[in-house]
């Protein structure tokens, strides 16, 4: 397929973008699948965010409590004690799987990690936050977003540590990130399928608040014919104040839709009060670290 506007150059969805050493590892929801039924995860590798290596590194058939139900979506990860900790959604609960390195192979553990009635929500859209004092936190949901503290290792959620919100016009994909003392907690509103998905995004300065009210940070551009921009990532090039946002929208031309999404990159600029700049989507994507557009 073509996907011009992708550097994938392939239907993808979800994205987590991770960068190790000078190499940025993305995993995604691989799509164009009725009901996003993907069976399987892959890792795209790339020095520059424009020229990617697929990999694949885990298939459902590997995951012992996955039963031929929904399909694999919207794996993130976390490197913990020189392992990486692969966090991932099937059948709609949330499962976990450790790899020594961030190509694989990863295995699954034996049972879901969050399982469907845990929490009240849909356990989907997993997320990993380090804080600087190097403590992980697990965030995921679905019409309510929750986030817990992680062990040490990353292995398990430590007790007691849960909480949940409603952000204003909480759908999904919820993520933290911190820049100096401020947090930035942001999230998508509307549904997939709907042109006007779209990210918003609140700071506060503890983990706790208080929260600012939400801003967009970044929505459709019916002049360009883009659209359904949400379930994003935001990333930070490690040791700089350069930052990243990877997000989805419906493929430009043809099959466009809920499930033919691509994935695409943009800078992500701060306002000298702290504010997020909000983002103006292009028909390119951006790449690292000459800030240019590889445009079709």
């Amino acid at each position: 397929m073509g996907l011009a506007s992708s550097p994938l150059h392939r239907y993808c969805a979800d994205p987590d973008l991770v960068m190790i050493g000078d190499r940025w590892y993305l995993y995604c929801t691989e799509d164009g699948l009725p009901d996003w039924s993907s069976r399987a995860f892959y890792v795209y590798e790339s020095g520059d965010l424009c020229h990617w290596t697929r990999r694949k590194i885990l298939d459902l058939d590997q995951v012992a409590w996955w039963h031929g139900g929904q399909g694999a979506w919207a794996p993130c990860l976390l490197v913990r004690q020189g392992r990486c900790i692969l966090y991932f959604v099937a059948d709609g609960q949330i499962g976990q799987a450790v790899a020594p390195g961030p190509t694989g192979p990863f295995r699954a553990a034996q049972e879901p990690f969050i399982a469907r009635g845990d929490y009240d929500c849909l356990p989907i859209d997993p997320s990993v936050f380090v804080d600087d004092d190097d403590v992980p936190y697990l965030l995921w949901g679905n019409g309510r977003a929750y986030m817990g503290r992680l062990s040490p290792d990353g292995l398990r959620l430590e007790e007691g540590s849960v909480r949940s919100a409603v952000p204003d016009n909480f759908r999904e994909a919820i993520t933290v990130c911190r820049r100096g003392d401020t947090y930035y907690a942001s999230w998508s509103e509307n549904d997939t399928r709907d042109p006007s998905y779209r990210i918003r995004w609140s700071s506060a300065p503890s983990l706790d608040g208080p929260w600012t009210a939400p801003q967009v940070l970044i929505k459709a551009d019916h002049a360009k014919g883009i659209l359904a921009t949400g379930h994003h990532c935001i990333t930070r090039v490690p040791d700089r104040d350069d930052w990243i946002v990877a997000y989805h929208r419906f493929a430009r031309g043809g099959q466009g839709d809920g499930c033919h999404r691509e994935i695409v990159f943009a800078p992500l600029d701060f306002a000298d009060d702290g504010a997020m700049v909000q983002v103006s989507p292009q028909v390119g994507s951006y790449w690292y670290p000459a800030r240019n557009a590889v445009t079709p």
